[in-house]
């Protein structure tokens, strides 16, 4: 990889990032869009209203480039959006509702904005008190305990001054493998969340934090499904486009899906024989009685919006949840450091008594 190609990811990576000015991009274009403004130079415009070097100039400047060679917008964005944005952004250029999918696409981006930061928010400053759990650790272990057995011998110490000395030889043992361990559980559950399947992710999808990963993939499959839908795309065709574009673990339940719909059952009887509860098992109890009326495209877009509505507030309340449990158990792991800590000084002082009669 040369340094180029570095660059062009850094500020995919950098474009991706910034939730808030894809909104306002998507915004723009669709109202340019219902003024009659022709794709390419609705972007030309918004462009023009951006400093050169911004992230956002040189992904419009990119996309210019790919519609003038023939692509379609889906395509010229998206290694440049996350999988959401694009299924929604494909599903509008097919049913040609492009500039009312948009709107479509700045109330997802929103949900989820929203959704990252209840969980960023719920977890900053509990994660924060971990890491200094971490390093009080660190010192206890390898610095404050070992200081004082050096005064007195291990088995001079009982009761709570015991139990930190014991501590502080599993720290110093298992410390760095922990630490380790933590880093690497992180990297694989972000792996996960699009690539594994598995009947215990199943059971997983029902709790966070996988749950939410659920929310914003199910919210925007049902809203592009519905674009598509609407565009007059048979559903089985329409499901089968989404998945093509889908992480692993999604297109797996799309094809659930399918086989269910080329067997002759409705959606959401479909969706419900998957065993998988995707999008949400009350969801496709409405899908399965919206199925045989009229109007079923737009009842699928109204559900995909009020489920993410829904599940921001939940998802919001949940995570307030989570940092008072994550507060309680760290912070009571802290007191305990520190009552220990004091024990032993007690400790100490008796034993140096001792020794002075």
């Amino acid at each position: 990889m040369n340094f180029e190609d570095f660059d062009a990811g850094y500020v995919r990576f950098r474009f991706k990032l910034r939730t808030k000015v894809r909104q306002r991009v998507w915004r723009k274009l669709a109202k340019l869009l219902k003024d009659g403004i022709p794709m390419i130079a609705g972007l030309e415009e918004i462009r023009g209203l951006r400093r050169p070097k911004a992230a956002e100039s040189i992904a419009i400047g990119e996309w210019i480039r790919s519609l003038e060679n023939g692509a379609k917008l889906a395509d010229a964005v998206r290694t440049w959006v996350s999988t959401e944005e694009y299924m929604l952004i494909m599903a509008g250029e097919q049913s040609g509702t492009l500039a009312d999918t948009l709107a479509s696409v700045v109330t997802v981006a929103k949900a989820k904005s929203q959704i990252q930061g209840a969980v960023i928010g719920g977890i900053a400053y509990p994660a924060f008190i971990l890491i200094l759990a971490f390093v009080m650790l660190y010192y206890f272990g390898f610095k404050i305990i070992p200081a004082f057995t050096k005064v007195a011998r291990g088995d001079s110490w009982t009761g709570v001054a015991r139990v930190m000395i014991d501590l502080s030889v599993f720290v110093r043992a298992w410390l760095p493998a922990l630490i380790v361990g933590f880093c690497a559980g992180v990297v694989a559950f972000f792996y996960s969340l699009p690539n594994w399947n598995s009947p215990v992710r199943v059971a997983l999808d029902r709790f966070a934090p996988y749950s939410i990963y659920r929310v914003m993939q199910g919210s925007s499959w049902l809203i592009a499904l519905a674009a598509l839908v609407q565009a007059g795309v048979r559903l089985e065709v329409a499901i089968q486009q989404l998945g093509d574009g889908a992480s692993a673990w999604a297109r797996v339940r799309m094809d659930g899906a399918l086989a269910g719909l080329r067997s002759g059952r409705n959606l959401g009887d479909s969706l419900e024989r998957t065993g998988f509860e995707f999008p949400d098992r009350e969801i496709n109890a409405d899908i399965r009685v919206y199925s045989t009326k009229s109007g079923f495209q737009e009842a699928l877009r109204l559900i995909g919006n009020e489920w993410i509505t829904e599940s921001v507030e939940r998802i919001q309340s949940l995570m307030g949840v989570v940092f008072i449990v994550t507060m309680l158990v760290v912070g009571g792991f802290i007191l305990f450091l520190v009552a220990g800590l004091m024990g032993m000084m007690l400790q100490l002082a008796q034993i140096m008594q001792r020794s002075a009669i």
